[in-house]
């Protein structure tokens, strides 16, 4: 199990990041590619691999959240798709393994009585449109020596998203990332749906959930964290400590060494 901690939003330069990384003993950063500066145009793979030289610690990456690759809109799904090949060609370069990305639900409709998935309303299309859009990148990503991982991002219990998940896995590259407090926001619907597929867990987001505040600190909320550790332990996967500033980091960090043997 290696442990690893998010970009944060507190800090400027990539470089902090690291540095704090260093200092926690900690063992990767991923670098969030929502941020301005952990973007190929901004971060060259080469810098990314003098900093992780310099700073002797290994990176993964989250990929934009607002990423759609089951959009009925074909050319920005096909966009999307472009700018997963751009960043699983920066990743490779820069030596880095895993890509973390959402699944995008889309948006609903509201009516007086209920709320309507688009993509659960016209179900067929979107499966089509996702399967073609990983159909192209998960090859793509297996040649450059990448794995895309899929995030739970509480919609992992809606059914059209299990069906969409039930129809990647029957891609070999198929992989998932389980975020925990995600799946705690949900009230631990996500977890049986992940546990679906145990051989494809090959990342984990840690952070708590306490019934209001979501990316909590471990050990202050309903999340059982060495549960979820000793998983992450028995398979050999990288953990993001997933908390969101540097206090609440070291914080965690602290706890999981006090707590977890």
């Amino acid at each position: 199990m290696k442990l690893g901690m998010p970009t944060l939003v507190e800090y400027a330069r990539l470089e902090e990041n690291l540095e704090l990384c260093r200092r926690l003993d900690l063992e990767f950063v991923e670098i969030n590619m929502n941020l301005p500066v952990c973007n190929p145009e901004v971060t060259g793979y080469a810098e990314l691999l003098r900093l992780k030289q310099e700073y002797g610690v290994e990176l993964t990456v989250h990929l934009p959240e607002e990423l759609d690759l089951g959009s009925i809109h074909g050319a920005m799904r096909q966009g999307h798709v472009q700018r997963c090949k751009e960043a699983i060609d920066w990743a490779s370069g820069a030596e880095i393994g895993i890509l973390n990305l959402h699944l995008n639900s889309g948006v609903y409709f509201t009516l007086p009585d209920r709320k309507i998935w688009i993509y659960e309303a016209h179900q067929e299309t979107f499966l089509a449109n996702l399967a073609a859009s990983y159909a192209e990148l998960y090859p793509y990503a297996r040649e450059k020596g990448v794995l895309i991982c899929i995030e739970n991002a509480c919609n992992f219990h809606l059914p059209f998203i299990r069906e969409a998940l039930d129809r990647l896995a029957a891609f070999p590259e198929f992989a998932l990332t389980w975020d925990v407090g995600h799946d705690a926001k949900t009230g631990f619907a996500e977890g049986p749906v992940i546990a679906g597929y145990p051989d494809r867990l090959k990342h984990m987001h840690l952070h708590d959930f306490d019934g209001k505040q979501d990316h909590a600190r471990l050990y202050t909320g309903q999340v059982p964290v060495e549960n979820r550790l000793r998983l992450a332990e028995q398979k050999g996967i990288g953990v993001v400590v997933e908390v969101k500033t540097s206090q609440a980091l070291e914080d965690s960090i602290r706890s999981v060494r006090t707590n977890f043997h």
